[in-house]
């Protein structure tokens, strides 16, 4: 479909008003736009137009500045007031000056006309004023929609305890009071995403592990590999409250306006982190992970800007393989030639070559050795996040065992007829 054609469909649910006097003016005006996907209307006074915008949804009106009874500055005056979001376009003749200042300050008039026009100047006026409106009302839509995701994001927040309460079965921490709170967060955080209809568990979990692995080959060291695995779990987390279609649409599907909109979400995530002050580290990878390279270095300290650098690659690699950037799901030969078209400007060498060199990092099933829950024991420390069968996260990684939640563990696999093979820290000689 060509562009033309295209646009034209954009309006084929829009109303043009012309307004004038004179038959023969408005018999012009309707041979001018017959070939138009959009509903043109007329009216023979200024009257009779407004009787029309009482019972019929107009989006653009065409006005004659001379008519009898009211002119259109009068007509437009009032269109300006009751529906404000009605493009105006008067006609005007020059011995009419007058009157077109008037239209300007009472009518508030978007673009005005001379007389005799040219048809491809009002063709031009009509079509821009629809692109305007259409803009205007697809924004106060997704104004809506994001209103409404927030009022049930609010919800979440109030009853999600008592929602993860009846889905996990009794499972509590019972770390310090300081840490326990800091490990219920991160919890609440990747649970808002796992309830989410329109966001992905398995995919956050993925590119979770791609980084905490890729992080590793690094030697990254403890504090940073916790705070790079959990942006990988969040990395969507802007993404709560979104439209649907914006979320669920491949990105390279968007158009420009929804890619705008998309890439906002460093700044949500940023409002969703900003009362918990341990994650700033993560607050800090997240609001920066869809910038460039170049961007980074002059934003960010030398410790988030190689998270980043990790995040993009393994959110990337997932985003491709999923079919989140094109409709295509790409396996991983083509996602690496995808990702080195980039390489350099969003994705960084460094962290490209080991993806590259080590290919293993992306399966799911590299063996660590796990533990069942009876061979656990008090003070043991779980090295990656414990996920129940709907992928709602019950520990956190770096929960320190106590013989009340491995009794709570065992006590929930019973109940659910779940077993868990869980992967504890190394013992500490220190």
């Amino acid at each position: 479909m060509s562009d033309s054609s295209t646009q034209n469909a954009l309006y084929s649910d829009m109303t043009v008003l012309c307004v004038d006097d004179e038959r023969i003016i408005l018999r012009t005006l309707q041979r001018l736009f017959h070939r138009k996907s959009y509903n043109v209307i007329i009216a023979n006074s200024a009257i009779n137009a407004l009787e029309i915008l009482e019972k019929t949804p107009v989006d653009i009106v065409v006005s004659d500045m001379r008519m009898p009874e009211m002119d259109g500055a009068a007509l437009l005056e009032i269109v300006a007031n009751s529906h404000p979001d009605t493009y105006r376009i008067v006609l005007s003749g020059y011995a009419d000056f007058e009157s077109t200042v008037a239209a300007i300050n009472l009518g508030k008039i978007n673009r005005f006309i001379n007389k005799p026009w040219n048809n491809d100047e009002l063709i031009n006026a009509v079509e821009e004023g629809l692109e305007i409106t259409h803009l205007k009302k697809e924004n106060h839509n997704l104004k809506r929609k994001i209103e409404k995701k927030n009022k049930l994001l609010k919800s979440l927040n109030h009853d999600l305890e008592g929602k993860v309460n009846l889905r996990t079965k009794q499972i509590r921490t019972s770390l310090t009071r300081n840490e326990q709170d800091n490990k219920a967060c991160e919890k609440m955080l990747f649970n808002f995403i796992a309830i989410s209809p329109d966001l992905n568990a398995d995919f956050a979990k993925n590119v979770a592990q791609l980084a905490g692995r890729l992080g590793e080959k690094l030697c990254l060291d403890k504090e940073a590999l916790h705070d790079i695995r959990l942006s990988g779990f969040l990395n969507e987390i802007g993404l709560l409250g979104f439209d649907s279609t914006i979320v669920c649409t491949p990105f390279d599907l968007l158009n420009f306006e929804q890619k705008k909109i998309f890439l906002t979400q460093g700044d949500i995530a940023q409002q969703i982190l900003s009362p918990a002050q341990r994650l700033n580290g993560v607050k800090a990878i997240l609001t920066y992970q869809f910038h460039s390279l170049a961007e980074l270095k002059n934003k960010v300290n030398s410790k988030t800007l190689l998270a980043c650098k990790i995040i993009s690659v393994a959110r990337d690699y997932w985003r491709f393989s999923c079919g989140k950037i094109d409709v295509k799901r790409l396996d991983h030969k083509q996602v690496l030639v995808a990702l080195n078209k980039s390489k350099g400007m969003k994705y960084a060498k460094e962290v490209l070559d080991i993806l590259m060199a080590n290919p293993e990092l992306v399966i799911d099933n590299i063996s660590e050795q796990g533990l069942t829950t009876r061979q656990l024991l008090p003070d043991m420390v779980l090295k990656h996040g414990l996920f129940s069968a709907n992928n709602l996260l019950i520990l956190a990684e770096g929960h320190e065992f106590t013989e009340h939640t491995i009794n709570k563990l065992i006590e929930y696999e019973i109940n659910q007829k779940h077993q868990f093979t869980i992967v504890i820290e190394p013992l500490s000689l220190s």
